[in-house]
């Protein structure tokens, strides 16, 4: 596998020094180091070769409107969708919940949606953010920044003041390792509850600098929200005159799509549809308006992405 731009190292680690088996490191604990070499291909297009790696493949040959195969998730259960095409009937086929399909109602409902009804609702909103995108790129990049920003203010000051609190309670973990050691070596408390008190801590100061660790990336993501929502925008306004969606514009958009169990709002049967787009992630309209896809065979169900 080539690394675009990053090296990872997972230094290999030994139980002891009587044990010659090597053991693998956990991922978080890998060193990472950025601009080791000049990149074969840019970040985006690295991203998206690993995330269609890790999906099952089947043979898009035996099902050509298995476009949407790995993006599609259910509300329910965040398990993914899975495809299916009756024989002997005039459909494209459609998606289920596949923790449904195998275990039954215990489980998961049996909500499905048709390929007609969700690549309606994908084409629309596609060509929505293109022709936005397209007629003031600059406008419809701050409109982006605006709804993040919009979702982001109410987590920025609980995610603050979390890491705070890991700071703090760091700080005083390593007060309380040292007087636990001065208590052990002058005698205050024997050598078995030093072990046992000491291997609390520790744990807990580690468990406590994962988290910190956690929640600082989280707030760097925000900071490459403006870079991110100007990549999307670009990427976006080139599919301003599509007619009809491929497998490749599918992946090169789009993170993930969430399908919702059926509702009811105002007496009409409604399914929501969150749609993940890359770089930005979900978004919706600010008044919480809905766009419904054309009529389809279950034409009493509008489909509407998330708002």
């Amino acid at each position: 596998m080539i690394y675009p731009v990053t090296n990872r190292a997972p230094e290999p680690q030994k139980k002891s020094f009587k044990d010659k088996h090597v053991v693998a490191r956990p991922e978080q604990e890998w060193i990472t180091v950025e601009g080791t070499h000049e990149a074969l291909v840019d970040q985006a297009t690295f991203d998206t070769v690993q995330q269609r790696i890790q999906v099952k493949q089947p043979v898009l040959a035996l099902n050509p409107e298995n476009k949407l195969q790995g993006l599609l998730f259910c509300g329910g259960c965040n398990t993914r969708m899975a495809f299916s095409a009756p024989s002997g009937r005039q459909t494209c086929g459609r998606y289920c919940c596949s923790k449904h399909r195998r275990y039954g109602g215990k489980e998961c409902s049996s909500h499905y949606i048709t390929v007609k009804q969700i690549n309606a609702v994908l084409l629309e909103d596609i060509q929505h953010h293109a022709s936005l995108a397209a007629e003031d790129k600059e406008k419809y990049i701050a409109y982006l920044m605006q709804l993040s920003e919009k979702e982001w203010i109410g987590e920025k000051a609980a995610y603050t003041k979390e890491a705070e609190q890991c700071q703090r309670r760091i700080s005083e973990l390593d007060i309380l390792l040292k007087r636990l050691y001065e208590d052990n070596v002058f005698g205050r408390i024997s050598d078995e509850r030093f072990a046992s008190m000491s291997a609390d801590y520790e744990a807990e100061s580690r468990n406590l600098k994962d988290r910190y660790n956690e929640i600082q990336a989280m707030i760097a993501s925000y900071a490459r929200q403006s870079r991110e929502a100007k990549e999307f925008a670009s990427l976006v306004e080139q599919y301003t005159n599509i007619t009809e969606l491929t497998e490749e514009l599918l992946h090169t958009l789009i993170e993930k799509i969430v399908v919702h169990e059926k509702e009811v709002i105002d007496g009409e049967t409604v399914m929501r549809i969150d749609i993940y787009y890359r770089f930005i992630g979900k978004v919706g309209s600010e008044d919480g308006e809905t766009l419904k896809a054309t009529k389809s065979r279950r034409a009493s169900i509008p489909l509407a992405p998330g708002a």
